[in-house]
C-alpha cells in the first residue's frame, strides 16, 4: 500500500514520529509532502525534498506561509501525487482549508483515484464564510476516513454532517516514551513539586494554578516553564501571595529540556479556560507528563478531561478550590499519588506512544482501502 502524507506540521521534524514509525512496518510504502518553508510561532523550519528519514520527503513551495487553513501549494503538490501515485492520500489539513479544496481539485486526475484520510484538530462551532463552508462540505463527503484529533472534535465533524461510520479518533501526535519516561529512584524531589507548562496567557490559567497553590498546606514548591503576555501580572500575583520563594518562573525552554523538567514534579497542572473561539484541543504536555510518572491534573475545557481519563484528575474550569482540594489530595497521600502515576504512565504507552499511534494509523489506512472495495462493488468508481 502506497501512502502519501501531507502536513504543514511535519514541517518540523520534531513531528514526523508518526512518520518513522509508519515507514517500517511491513506492507505500508510511506511519503511525506511538507512546506519548503514554513513559519510556526516565532520559528522557520527549512525543507529539502530528500531520503533521509527512512521515506521520501517532499518539499513544495507554497503561499501564505505559518497560515493553517490558508496555505496553498504552488509547487509540489502535483508532483509528489504523480511520483508517489499513492494508494492512499493522508492530509492532516482541516477539511476546510485551501490546502483541503486544492488536493481534492488534484485526486481526480490520479488513476486510479486514492482512497482519500482526512485529519482535523478543529473542536470548536468556528464560523466559516461560504468558500469554507463549501470545501468542508465537500471534504467531509469525500473523504473514506475522517481522523479526529479528539472525542471534542469527532463531536463537531458529526454536527457538521460527517458520516458516524466514517470518523475515528486519533491524536495527530503521539510521543517518545523512552525520552519521556519516569525518573530513576531518588532523581524526584522529596518536597512535593508541582509544574505548569505552556504559554503565559489568559486562556491558559495559569493565575487559577496559583490562587490554588496559595492555600496549600505543607512544604511545597512550583516550577512555571514557558513565557507570554500574562507573565508580569503572574509574578505580581505570586508575589502578593509571598509565594516568590516557592514558585519559580524558569521561562521558555526548549522542548528536549521538557523531559528532564517533567522529572522534577509530582503532578502537572494544566488549569485552561474556554474564551472565545477556542477551547483546550489537546494539552500534549499531559501526555508528556504521565509518561514521565508526574500526575496530570487539568481543567474540564475542551479535550481534556478525554486525554487524562480517569489516571489523573480533573476539576472544573476556573474553579480554584476545586483544583486547591486536588492538589491538597496529591500532598498529603502520597500513595494516592503514586497509583495515578503508575497507571498515566500505562495509559500513555498503551494509547500515546508513537509506535501505538502507527498501529492504529495503519489500521485506519487499511480501512480506507475496504472503503474502496465496498465503494467499487457500489458502482461507484
Amino acid at each position: 500500500m502506497r501512502v502519501l502524507m501531507i502536513s504543514h506540521a511535519c514541517a518540523a521534524p520534531i513531528n514526523r514520529g508518526k512518520m518513522k514509525n509508519l515507514a517500517p512496518r511491513q506492507g505500508l510504502e510511506m511519503s511525506l509532502l511538507v512546506p519548503r518553508h514554513w513559519r510556526e510561532g516565532g520559528r522557520v523550519f527549512e525543507t529539502e525534498s530528500g531520503d533521509g528519514e527512512g521515506f521520501p520527503l517532499h518539499a513544495g513551495d507554497i503561499f501564505f506561509s505559518g497560515r493553517v487553513g490558508g496555505h496553498l501549494y504552488r509547487s509540489g503538490l502535483v508532483r509528489a501525487l504523480m511520483r508517489e501515485r499513492p494508494d492512499v492520500v493522508h492530509i492532516e489539513e482541516e477539511p476546510w482549508s485551501l490546502a483541503a479544496a486544492q488536493l481534492l481539485a488534484f485526486l481526480p486526475l490520479c488513476r486510479p483515484r486514492p482512497r482519500l484520510v482526512l485529519f482535523s484538530f478543529e473542536n470548536m462551532d468556528i464560523d466559516l464564510h461560504l468558500l469554507q463552508r463549501s470545501i468542508e462540505h465537500r471534504a467531509l463527503s469525500r473523504a473514506d476516513v475522517l481522523i479526529a484529533g479528539g472525542v471534542t472534535v469527532r463531536e463537531r465533524l458529526l454536527a457538521r454532517g460527517a458520516r458516524p461510520d466514517r470518523v475515528v479518533v486519533l491524536p495527530q501526535f503521539g510521543l517518545d516514551t523512552e525520552i519521556f519516561k519516569p525518573p530513576a529512584e531518588g532523581e524526584r524531589p522529596e518536597v512535593f513539586t508541582v509544574g505548569f507548562v505552556g504559554r503565559l496567557v489568559h486562556e491558559k490559567g495559569v493565575d487559577v494554578m496559583i490562587s490554588a497553590l496559595a492555600g496549600l498546606k505543607g512544604e511545597w514548591r512550583a516550577i512555571v516553564v514557558g513565557d507570554g503576555p500574562e507573565r508580569v501580572k503572574i509574578e505580581s500575583t505570586v508575589r502578593e501571595f509571598g509565594l516568590s520563594g516557592r514558585i519559580e518562573f524558569a521561562g521558555w525552554v526548549d522542548h528536549f529540556e521538557i523531559p528532564d523538567f517533567l522529572k522534577q514534579v509530582h503532578a502537572l497542572v494544566l488549569p485552561s479556560r474556554s474564551v472565545g473561539q477556542w477551547k483546550e484541543q489537546f494539552g500534549h504536555v499531559l501526555i508528556e507528563a504521565m509518561s514521565a510518572g508526574a500526575v496530570a491534573v487539568g481543567s474540564n475545557s475542551g479535550e481534556i478531561p478525554h486525554v487524562i481519563g480517569g489516571e489523573g484528575l480533573v476539576f472544573p474550569e476556573d474553579d480554584v478550590k476545586a483544583l486547591a482540594g486536588l492538589l491538597q489530595k496529591l500532598h498529603d497521600e502520597p500513595e494516592f499519588r503514586n497509583r495515578l502515576s503508575s497507571l498515566g504512565r500505562q495509559r500513555v504507552v498503551k494509547e500515546y506512544g508513537w509506535e501505538s499511534i502507527a498501529e492504529k494509523t495503519h489500521e485506519i489506512y487499511e480501512r480506507a482501502m475496504r472503503s474502496r472495495k465496498s465503494n467499487a462493488a457500489e458502482g461507484d468508481e
